[in-house]
């Protein structure tokens, strides 16, 4: 009996039978419906948020970036050069500066680029360049972080901030309050 079994499989192995196919169609539309209802949540951010190790620099609002592109002027944008020298400082400039006479001999830099097509890391000198080879930013919640400067350019306020989680959501729904946070191993004196 088992050899019979082998040897049906052997012969039925090379054929794509209907349940095959009906999987393979499954999980195709599976993927289409994520792929739809993920494109469909996507929101644009309204604000970019630069920060050095944890405070921010600045905050910009893309929108009226964004409203600067025309058809003629295929590409404007507006340049934030960030030093670092004793902490970091950030400077928007309309063109794409020089870095060879804006950047002080031996000081460390990150060029972003916020234009209509997304928000970019033009150049950097740090080792790896990661940040430079990053994609452009456009939707909430993206970001492009230079590990080597502690510099995080994110794009916020796309998605609502004030949005409990799924937990606090059913909490609230049920009526019951959520317990105060408890002290830890802390003593009081």
């Amino acid at each position: 009996m088992f050899e019979s079994k082998q040897e049906m499989n052997r012969i039925d192995g090379g054929r794509i039978r209907r349940t095959d196919i009906c999987l393979v169609v499954f999980f195709l539309f599976l993927a289409l419906g994520c792929f739809i209802l993920f494109a469909a949540g996507r929101t644009d951010g309204q604000v970019l948020r630069i920060s050095y190790d944890g405070q921010a620099l600045t905050e910009v609002p893309l929108p009226q970036t964004q409203a600067q592109k025309t058809e003629a002027d295929n590409g404007t944008a507006r340049y934030c050069l960030i030093l670092y020298e004793e902490g970091a400082s950030c400077e928007w400039y309309e063109v794409r500066p020089d870095l060879a006479s804006a950047v002080p001999e031996g000081g460390s830099y990150n060029l972003l680029a916020v234009s209509a097509s997304g928000v970019t890391m033009e150049a950097a000198d740090c080792r790896d360049q990661i940040c430079v080879h990053h994609i452009p930013i456009t939707g909430g919640g993206e970001s492009i972080i230079c590990l080597p400067h502690k510099l995080v350019a994110e794009i916020a306020g796309g998605a609502p901030t004030e949005t409990p989680d799924g937990l606090v959501k059913a909490e609230n729904a049920n009526g019951v309050v959520p317990k105060e946070r408890r002290p830890g191993h802390e003593t009081d004196g």
